[in-house]
């Protein structure tokens, strides 16, 4: 107990002390950034939790700055767009990659059927910047998902060793993770944060054959998650 204490405080005054004053990569809200419609799409407004009490135990957890979570569907073409930011030195960067699908989903039940790590691809011709991709299933329902965890507008490359199971070792693994973290990254916190989650009722290769999913990348241009202006994208 006190040596956890001990841990946590000398966790906080390493976080202190080594915050280097960084321009945001954001320079407006997301509300102001990212559409409430796109043309051709049904939009709606997703909540984060089902109940007010929830959303705020959340938004308690989460600590975040600025959130922006909206559905948009076509047809029977159902994409959610969900992403979080955090200033410079407002949270820990292990405090926000924690918070991702291969644990919070999975510890909700779901499962993953699939997972890519990592991953640089181009899809409807824009380049995207390292993301992590997965397939999670939950009572017969398959999910198809990208996110990032972006540093200063550049990938967590650690986000990886996130993967895990309910069980109790991988439990532990979480508890710890911050720690671990900070022995990964070193304790430049001084980066601004963006957690991005696009997630579809389809696999992505079926909407982006549609010419849907072209859609849905161009209004979140001012995200930066591609290696290359939107404008610019190589076909």
């Amino acid at each position: 107990m006190a040596l956890g204490l001990i841990l946590v405080m000398s966790t906080g005054l390493v976080f202190a002390f080594f915050v280097p004053e960084v321009e945001p990569t954001i320079d407006r809200s997301l509300e102001e950034l990212l559409p409430e419609h796109i043309a051709g799409w049904h939009s709606t407004n997703v909540p984060l939790s089902q109940t007010p009490e929830g959303e705020e135990r959340v938004l308690d957890v989460l600590d975040l700055d600025d959130v922006f979570c909206r559905q948009y569907t076509k047809g029977d073409t159902e994409i959610m767009v969900y992403v979080a930011y955090w200033f410079p030195g407002s949270e820990p960067y292990s405090s926000v990659a924690i918070h991702n699908p291969d644990s919070c989903w999975v510890i909700a039940g779901w499962d993953v059927l699939e997972r890519e790590s990592n991953r640089s691809v181009k899809m409807s011709g824009y380049p995207l910047k390292e993301h992590e991709w997965g397939v999670y299933e939950k009572d017969n329902n398959e999910v198809y998902v990208l996110f990032w965890h972006l540093l200063g507008g550049e990938p967590n490359k650690h986000i990886k060793n996130m993967i895990w199971t309910s069980s109790g070792i991988d439990s532990f693994k979480r508890q710890f993770y911050f720690i671990y973290n900070m022995y990964q990254m070193g304790f430049d916190l001084g980066q601004d944060q963006l957690f991005v989650r696009i997630s579809s009722n389809k696999p992505f290769e079926e909407v982006e054959a549609s010419g849907e999913l072209d859609d849905i990348l161009s209004a979140l241009e001012g995200l930066g998650l591609t290696r290359e202006n939107a404008q610019s994208k190589l076909n």
